[in-house]
């Protein structure tokens, strides 16, 4: 069976280079699958800063409302308005295993909340704090942390771009979560901006193999230029994004 992502009770297939009899045998596949009322497929990549996608209906229920489970907790957000990767799900358990009680955390980029609430259902940090541009997926963040029954004072969700609300200044943090788009800009810098001496970046940055060592020397070059100093702890392969194009999660501590 051709490529697929299963969100909940939506089956996603691609579509692309492929005859409407081949999607459509597909499709009925899904179906039979426990939970998959909906079947849509992809129609191009992920487009511009909301990384939106766009979607055709195959088969089943017309739908674009996902309602997925991942890691005890429960999300409902618009497919096509919403970016989500089921594929980063224990990419995102990693994460939340490395927050501890006392963390102030900072998610930029937070979506529809999902590393926020799987930091919260594992870790229970003492604060979280989830910055996301997209006005749909804030919606969707705010019905997931009720729906999770999080307490309101726990996570906080900011509607808004990023870099103006950094700049504006609402504290430093223990650790930032940069759940960074693939986008040429890096926003190091805006990770600096919320961050202090001892502080934990978890980045994430897309290069071919044979870029990694020039994606992590940047990264200290950059910091230098902006007056920081920091340190790589670790490099970690977190994906495959395209042929022989990998997401890596690189941890960085602030001197």
């Amino acid at each position: 069976m051709a490529s697929y992502d299963i969100i909940g009770n939506i089956g996603l297939i691609k579509g692309e280079g492929r005859s409407k009899k081949q999607k459509t045998a597909q499709a009925k596949e899904l179906l039979k699958k426990p939970g998959i009322k909906t079947v849509l497929e992809k129609i191009g990549n992920v487009r511009g800063r909301l990384r939106t996608i766009n979607v055709g209906h195959i088969a089943g229920v017309k739908n674009l409302i996902a309602g997925h489970i991942e890691s005890g907790c429960i999300f409902k957000f618009n497919i096509k308005t919403c970016y989500f990767s089921p594929r980063l799900s224990n990419e995102r358990k990693e994460i939340a295993n490395k927050i501890k009680k006392k963390d102030n955390v900072l998610v930029m980029f937070a979506g529809v909340g999902v590393y926020p609430i799987v930091m919260y259902h594992y870790s229970k940090p003492k604060k979280i704090v989830g910055v996301e541009i997209g006005r749909d997926c804030c919606k969707y963040f705010k019905e997931n942390i009720k729906l999770n029954k999080i307490p309101e004072n726990r996570i906080k969700v900011i509607q808004g771009d990023v870099k103006r609300k950094i700049e504006k200044g609402f504290g430093k943090f223990d650790v930032v979560v940069m759940a960074r788009p693939n986008l040429k800009e890096s926003f190091l810098e805006w990770g600096l901006k919320a961050s202090k001496k001892g502080t934990k970046i978890f980045y994430y940055g897309f290069c071919n193999r044979d870029e990694l060592s020039d994606l992590k020397k940047n990264l200290i070059e950059e910091a230098r230029k902006l007056k920081r100093k920091i340190k790589i702890l670790r490099v970690v392969k977190a994906g495959d994004i395209a042929p022989y194009k990998f997401r890596y999660r690189i941890e960085i501590k602030i001197l």
